[in-house]
């Protein structure tokens, strides 16, 4: 697929950031949210829909029922069209920019025009061992918000963390906190796959 160093945006041709004039299609990274990881949300929210759907439908159910059912509904087609918007999301990323592409249209900006930086980190249980990075990234009105479960997101995060070095970007207690966090995660993965390798050549 090729990579077009034109982007259009409402009729008016613009360079793009991601892709200058020189730069090839193979220094360009594709990434996207990998479908094993968004059909079960997908399903999720279909079944929801579609069980809070018959409630609220149902006659001689009580009036408190059917209203609380239909408002659960009404959730689960927002969870289902936000779903099905990131599923689809395709990010294009270089030296140079980053480039979001999307139902919704696109946004895009050069990485020396990065203003905001913030990681944010949602956790599923209360003991705070599972859950999902949220990665925000702002030039001017331009905002691009990616999740970690995207595929390429350490790659991402660490051309973003050294471009709001350069650009000498000042980061929330909470984005430095979850820096760190995600720093002693990789060092402790480091530190397994060394063990299974040293492990490895012991027995051979």
């Amino acid at each position: 697929m090729a990579i077009s160093p034109i982007e259009d945006t409402g009729g008016i041709e613009t360079l793009d950031p991601v892709k200058p004039a020189g730069v090839r299609d193979r220094d360009v990274q594709v990434m996207g949210y990998p479908a094993r990881l968004m059909a079960p949300d997908l399903a999720k929210s279909v079944a929801g829909m579609l069980i809070c759907g018959v409630i609220a439908l149902i006659p001689d159910m009580l009036m408190i029922i059917q209203w609380t059912a239909a408002g659960l509904s009404l959730l689960f087609i927002v969870y289902f069209a936000r779903t099905l918007l990131r599923f689809q999301s395709k990010l294009y990323v270089s030296e140079y920019g980053i480039r979001l592409s999307n139902l919704r249209g696109g946004t895009a900006f050069a990485w020396s025009e990065l203003s905001r930086f913030r990681l944010r980190y949602f956790s599923t249980r209360r003991d705070g061992k599972k859950g999902w990075f949220e990665l925000t990234l702002q030039a001017g009105e331009a905002k691009i918000v990616t999740e970690s479960t995207l595929e390429g997101f350490d790659d991402l995060l660490e051309m973003a963390r050294d471009w709001a070095k350069d650009n000498k970007l000042l980061v929330d207690d909470v984005t430095r906190t979850n820096l760190m966090r995600m720093d002693e995660a990789e060092t402790m993965v480091q530190a397994v796959a060394s063990s299974r390798a040293g492990g490895t050549g012991e027995r051979t």
